[in-house]
């Protein structure tokens, strides 16, 4: 389901999730964070598959009508070979038809001509430049979603986050790993203001070591995912995330640690010649990006929202116009 620069917008995912009439799910979880409305949750399926190594994870928050437990490669082959000997050859033409038009209608988009630095156009640029050949790390919150959404991944493990452990600060250390082990790859650590400062102490281990690692700190001043929860869901009650984050002068703490170049990004004219020198310089290399703190993640699963409510902003299409939902104000985020 990938588009023409590799990545599958993640809202055609979720629409052919609900259109679907077989579900089939290899290795991937259930969770709230998933199923949402666990009654809404794949709509249109009549039959739900589930092939997992955990038990756990069987019927924990939807429950399926199949499942398997078990090596999935393994499982993978044995359906295949059984599915071959049952000549099964069904035609999935007009499923790949809508999914192709799901994919160009409800494209990843973004403001393009914003005054503000847009973070979506600085990941755009750097993919671009390491033609999805880099190993990306990041932090935790919005920074990460976009690194998810934007970065082209030509092949598996260059993408080192920490899931839904939501480990902040888990950026830097895990790209110092990444460039031990591979130390003729690019390694990129996509950044947060917030997260990096959970383990900013190993930026002085990068250059101790002179690891030729990319830190990228996208600086929208606070916990910007926590801001954009606050904004959507508590009716912009903000609190000690509406740029609580000013002092902290990352380039200045970049070149007390060693780093020759270290720069800060902070207009729109520069982006591609400072992305591209950032990219290009042989040795440690740190880049601070002050981007528009309105930058949002979407599309968007709200708290008690079903998939056809997701929220979309005001650049990408969506099929159905979401519905106000009344979020309880002692809602933890």
């Amino acid at each position: 389901m990938a588009t023409s620069n590799g990545k599958t917008p993640i809202l055609a995912v979720r629409l052919a999730t609900d259109d679907c009439d077989f579900l089939i799910a290899v290795g991937s979880r259930f969770d709230d964070r998933v199923a949402g409305v666990p009654g809404k949750f794949a709509r249109g399926a009549k039959y739900i598959a589930h092939l997992d190594v955990d038990l756990a994870e069987i019927n924990k928050v939807k429950r399926v009508h199949w499942h398997h437990v078990g090596d999935m490669r393994r499982a993978l082959e044995q359906l295949r070979t059984f599915g071959q000997a049952q000549k099964f050859a069904p035609d999935y033409s007009e499923w790949h038809a809508h999914i192709a038009e799901l994919k160009q209608v409800h494209a990843m988009n973004f403001d393009r001509k914003a005054t503000a630095i847009q973070p979506y156009a600085v990941i755009e640029e750097i993919n671009k430049l390491t033609q999805g050949e880099a190993i990306i790390a990041t932090g935790v919150g919005q920074h990460q979603m976009w690194a998810a959404q934007y970065f082209d991944f030509k092949q598996p493990r260059l993408w080192l986050t920490s899931g839904s452990m939501g480990t902040m600060g888990f950026g830097l250390p895990a790209a110092i790993g990444a460039q031990f082990a591979h130390p003729g790859k690019t390694v990129i650590d996509i950044d947060g203001d917030a997260s990096i400062r959970m383990n900013i102490g190993e930026m002085e281990t990068v250059t101790t070591y002179n690891l030729p690692i990319k830190v990228v700190v996208l600086n929208n001043f606070g916990d910007g995912m926590v801001r954009q929860w606050q904004k959507l869901f508590h009716k912009s009650r903000f609190s000690a995330s509406d740029k609580s984050l000013h002092k902290k002068d990352f380039v200045k703490a970049a070149q007390a640690d060693g780093y020759e170049w270290a720069k800060r990004l902070d207009r729109n004219e520069d982006l591609q010649k400072l992305v591209a020198e950032f990219i290009a310089f042989k040795g440690p290399a740190f880049l601070e990006v002050v981007i528009d703190v309105d930058a949002g993640v979407y599309p968007m699963v709200g708290p008690g929202m079903s998939y056809a409510q997701m929220i979309t902003g005001d650049w990408i299409a969506s099929r159905e116009e979401p519905k106000a939902i009344d979020v309880d104000t002692n809602e933890m985020f």
